[in-house]
């Protein structure tokens, strides 16, 4: 009789365990579901505030009826006058646009490109001769006009130079360059060419609004001894010349010396190439000036 005894204690002990465990695990399933439900009163209070980034006092977080748990938010301090405009952070949530601090915004400057009252600086004109045929003048806010005369002299250009004032009297002119002289070299005339550039600079002073400049002149291919030595001397005549008139001038001498490459293959205009070298120092000088 005895054994059947010592079965029913063990069943009963059993019985007791499997109970403990029921028990437990019923505990810990209320208690997963109280963080479960905690954590959601949680996110919703973090869109919450994510949406009023700048709250005005201290928020106390209470828990929910099944916790006991107390969660305090402290808030950014409040702001005062000794801080540092660019010290404060701000929470910036997709979408939101940060304010620039005054004293920022006190060093900006702004400028009006269109403001009506800023004096043009006038538009560029060049008269020359072939060698100024493919130029392309590039100054900002400017318009550019080439007036190119193949095969003229100095004399030609100033005889052309009026007409061109009068196409252009109702537009402002700021600067006018003239490149002339190759196609008197070889005439071997070099005090006359220096009588013809005094009087083209005299007739150029009908506009005085206009800066004057002289191009100067190619060192061309394939020339003689001769050719070369006059030219040479040309560029540096003009070059004093300017200097003495209160004249700008523009040397291109050291650009093209020693470089057929920028020829075409006559030798004495510029290809492609050279034309957008030429039209670059043009540019520069001007722009400097």
């Amino acid at each position: 009789s005895s054994v059947p005894h010592h079965n029913e204690t063990m069943a009963d002990g059993e019985m007791n365990c499997v109970a403990v465990v029921v028990e437990e695990l019923q505990a810990l399933d209320e208690q997963i579901q109280k963080l479960l439900s905690r954590r959601r009163y949680l996110r919703d209070l973090k869109a919450r505030l994510l949406d009023k980034p700048s709250s005005p006092s201290v928020i106390g977080v209470t828990s929910t009826p099944r916790c006991a748990t107390q969660v305090n938010f402290t808030p950014a301090p409040r702001r005062s006058d000794t801080d540092d405009d660019l010290g404060i952070f701000q929470l910036c949530r997709r979408g939101f646009k940060a304010r620039t601090p005054p004293s920022a915004q006190a060093s900006i400057l702004t400028q009006n490109r269109f403001d009506p009252l800023r004096v043009s600086p006038g538009d560029v004109i060049v008269v020359g001769d072939s060698i100024v045929s493919n130029l392309n003048i590039a100054c900002p806010n400017r318009k550019s006009f080439v007036s190119c005369f193949p095969g003229a002299r100095v004399q030609n250009v100033m005889r052309c130079v009026p007409a061109i004032y009068k196409k252009h009297k109702n537009r402002a002119v700021g600067a006018i360059v003239l490149h002339a002289g190759v196609n008197d070299i070889r005439h071997r005339q070099s005090e006359i060419l220096k009588a013809d550039f005094t009087a083209l600079i005299k007739d150029t002073e009908r506009t005085p609004s206009a800066k004057f400049f002289i191009s100067g002149p190619l060192p061309l291919v394939r020339r003689s001894n001769e050719y070369y030595s006059r030219l040479l001397g040309l560029n540096n005549w003009l070059q004093g010349f300017c200097k003495n008139q209160d004249i700008g001038f523009i040397n291109n001498w050291d650009f093209f010396w020693e470089r057929p490459r920028f020829f075409k293959p006559d030798g004495l205009h510029p290809n492609s190439f050279g034309a957008w070298v030429l039209s670059e120092n043009i540019s520069k000088v001007i722009r400097l000036s």
